[in-house]
């Protein structure tokens, strides 16, 4: 197997994260404190302290399990049951190991571009063919044609990869755009990965699309408490499946790896999964009040920057624009180093997407957003932008 290569966009935050004085290109929403989380239920903190520091089970403590599986339809309405939750480190080590179990050479695999570089490297490490499903941007949206994957996808093709709400452009299919692709899939016999991680933060909640476990009898569907939840420090992501089988291939791996997950994790992600809708109705009304001010600043500012609105997630894929992108070239990453020297405010290039260099990532999902985009438009206006 050759060796692995490089994330590009963990690279770049491995430099710069830790040293920033503002983040502005967070792919998560606002977090919360300990305390705070043990607060939502009763008795929780005194569990909580009592509980023991041994091994948890491969899958998933069976209680954590079950409070992931009520987030889906019933096992009897076409859910996965917890039977079908297997519980992972995070959404990336879930995509690991179910790439390590499923796939090798001869396979062929379709990613939406741009992508979270990991849902498209790892195939290709496994020696898969991987082709691109590029998203189209009209100006009004971001989108994925069904008719492009019906002529990328051919007998070999053992997976297709779609990240909905999307990273970093927040596209969200339609539910006919969606159900053509789980048609596509099915009448292909090809799995359908759905990265979820953003569900929950649609724009406009009646857009919410059918969890892909639950859409196509082969479909799997990767979420994780880092996105919506706002969790990210604890580790704690899923797959969710009607095919047992495949998460029976994925425990045989994950045994090479983590073996299991935290323990004092699993019980506050219980706690997470219980209180889910509260949690997520917060972060998605801080997301509907920052991007709205976002959108506001691209109005002001044409000579810095265009955008095509999200449709979902708390994140956007602005580009520069006017005097802007002829200043840098059409290459943000030129800006977002000049403005990290300049203000400590750090913000993503699209080109860690290997996509084109004058978008870049933005993150409206922490508390903080209003206060980073005035000291951003203060460095704009200096610029006379």
């Amino acid at each position: 197997m050759d060796r692995i290569e490089p994330f590009l966009l963990e690279r770049f935050f491995a430099r710069h994260e830790f040293s920033a004085r503002r983040l502005m290109s967070s792919s998560d929403c606002e977090t919360t404190t300990v305390r705070a989380l043990l607060g939502m239920e009763p008795g929780a903190e005194e569990a909580f302290l009592d509980g023991r520091l041994g091994y948890t089970e491969t899958r998933g403590a069976p209680s954590l399990r079950e409070d992931i599986a009520a987030l889906y339809s019933p096992a009897d309405a076409g859910g996965p049951g917890a039977e079908g939750i297997f519980v992972h480190a995070g959404a990336e080590e879930a995509i690991l190991n179910l790439c390590l179990a499923i796939l090798g050479p001869g396979d062929h695999v379709v990613v939406n571009r741009p992508a979270y570089q990991s849902l498209e490297a790892l195939p290709r490490w496994r020696g898969a063919a991987v082709s691109h499903w590029d998203l189209r941007d009209d100006g009004r949206r971001w989108r994925l044609d069904p008719d492009d994957l019906a002529a990328l996808l051919g007998a070999s093709t053992k997976l297709v990869i779609v990240n909905a709400p999307h990273n970093p452009t927040g596209a969200l299919p339609t539910k006919a755009e969606f159900e053509a692709i789980v048609r596509l899939c099915r009448e292909a016999g090809a799995i359908l990965l759905v990265d979820e991680v953003y569900r929950g933060l649609e724009r406009d909640p009646g857009r919410a699309l059918a969890p892909a476990c639950e859409a196509y009898e082969n479909g799997v569907s990767l979420n994780v408490l880092s996105k919506t939840a706002g969790l990210a420090g604890l580790r704690i992501g899923w797959l969710a499946t009607r095919r047992k089988d495949l998460l029976d291939a994925v425990a045989v791996v994950k045994d090479y790896n983590t073996i299991c997950s935290s323990a004092p994790s699993e019980f506050l992600a219980g706690i997470a999964a219980r209180n889910f809708a509260t949690i997520a109705a917060r972060n998605h009304a801080l997301c509907a009040a920052n991007i709205a001010l976002f959108e506001d600043f691209v109005r002001r500012h044409p000579d810095f920057v265009a955008l095509t609105p999200p449709e979902g997630s708390s994140i956007c894929f602005p580009r520069l624009a006017g005097r802007a992108e002829g200043l840098f070239g059409g290459d943000s990453e030129a800006m977002a180093l000049e403005l990290l020297a300049e203000t400590g405010i750090l913000l993503i290039p699209g080109k860690l997407y290997g996509f084109e260099p004058r978008h870049w990532r933005l993150g409206f999902g922490r508390a903080d957003f209003a206060a980073g985009l005035r000291e951003l438009e203060s460095w704009v206006l200096a610029r006379g932008y």
